[in-house]
């Protein structure tokens, strides 16, 4: 799962995992439902991320989804044909926030992303999640809890530094094994996403007001 406010990466970084698998030959379905198609590979293109001859071959199916035409079990049965019939290995869902628009309710949003991860994960299929938190800076809230579903949670967030707005990257869950626990400048440049060193002279980063703290001098 990505999670952060909106414009802070999420989807450059779920795009950047489709590219990597195509480039490996591997299948992708993204369901796309906050932008249109040709937005996502217009930015993949100035992101040097080239996606389209990958959309071409087919390796990396783009759906531009209408919550307002969702139906419940539309995209599951969706999903569930792609896996089982096409072979493919990588489901991109961006954004859950949209998702949860089509549904009646929320609690069944849950319980059909449940059973979908459930069924995905014993298929060996790897599943992103996009979730935009309501916010931009400081306190976060979420339309929707669903963290517990995920192995692993990459959190994005903005915070200022210095008179400029920055944006950091940490993973605050990874359920299989350990894990890096420091916090990273993220960048989106025409070379594509380009992580920094860990922020170690800063506290309170992901409050997005954080304080520059000395170093400690070595024992």
């Amino acid at each position: 799962m990505l999670i952060g406010p909106a414009g802070c990466n999420k989807s450059t970084m779920a795009t950047k995992f489709a590219l990597a698998a195509a480039e490996q030959n591997e299948k992708v379905l993204f369901f796309v439902f906050d932008e249109t198609i040709g937005t996502l590979l217009h930015r993949s293109r100035e992101l040097g991320m080239d996606i389209e001859k990958h959309v071409d071959s087919g390796l990396i199916q783009v759906i531009k989804v209408d919550p307002a035409e969702l139906s419940p079990g539309e995209l599951t049965h969706r999903i569930y044909h792609a896996v089982t019939d096409e072979n493919v290995r990588m489901i991109i869902i961006d954004s859950i926030n949209g998702y949860l628009n089509a549904m009646p309710e929320e609690r069944f949003l849950n319980l059909q992303l449940h059973e979908l991860l459930a069924y995905l994960n014993q298929q060996g299929v790897v599943t992103i999640m996009v979730l935009a938190q309501l916010g931009l800076m400081g306190t976060m809230s979420s339309a929707v809890d669903l963290t517990y579903l995920a192995d692993t949670v990459m959190l994005f967030r903005f915070y200022e530094s210095r008179g400029a707005v920055k944006q950091a990257l940490s993973i605050i869950k990874k359920r299989s094994s350990n894990h890096e626990r420091t916090i990273r400048e993220i960048t989106a440049t025409k070379n594509g996403i380009e992580i920094g060193q860990p922020l170690t002279g800063m506290q309170g980063i992901l409050t997005g007001t954080p304080n520059f703290i000395k170093e400690q001098p070595d024992a």
